[in-house]
């Protein structure tokens, strides 16, 4: 069952962001906890307070609403258009002696761009040959602590 998955997702429509070396462009995101807060939102929420910093409080209004909105709006643009990227949900850590094929993993840490494996070996002292959808390999420790991850669009 768990062949079919894999090779199901490695035969899909390519990730938003996608890039010549394999890695997929990610949207940003604070994590605090286990809760994630877009980086969409926190675009937001600056440009919400830039009328307070800008202009005399008197006169703000609603001008904030506006403003958060521009920024806001301004990340879609950004992440869906000049530079595609995907929304990516962090599953956990494993091991990486423990990745197969077809698995989606952060390539630094908790964050940053996604790699999805095409071909995963384990050689011979502790090493594990990784090569990821462009052809890059990677060669990391057996026990190094991979992020899985689940691209949402």
């Amino acid at each position: 069952m768990a062949a079919v998955v894999n090779a199901a997702r490695l035969n899909s429509a390519p990730p938003r962001g996608l890039l010549p070396d394999g890695t997929v462009r990610t949207t940003g995101w604070l994590v605090i906890g286990d809760r994630q807060i877009s980086s969409g939102v926190l675009l937001g929420l600056a440009f919400f307070l830039v009328p307070f910093v800008t202009a005399p409080w008197s006169s703000v209004g609603v001008l904030p609403l506006f403003t958060a909105a521009t920024g806001y709006g301004l990340w879609k643009l950004f992440t869906a258009v000049l530079f595609p990227a995907s929304r990516a949900q962090n599953l956990g850590a494993c091991p990486a002696y423990r990745l197969a094929p077809g698995q989606d993993v952060r390539l630094h840490g908790e964050i940053g761009p996604v790699a999805r494996l095409v071909d995963v070996g384990l050689h011979g002292g502790g090493v594990v040959r990784i090569v990821i959808s462009g052809g890059t390999e990677l060669w990391w420790t057996a026990d190094r602590a991979v992020q899985l991850v689940r691209l949402v669009d």
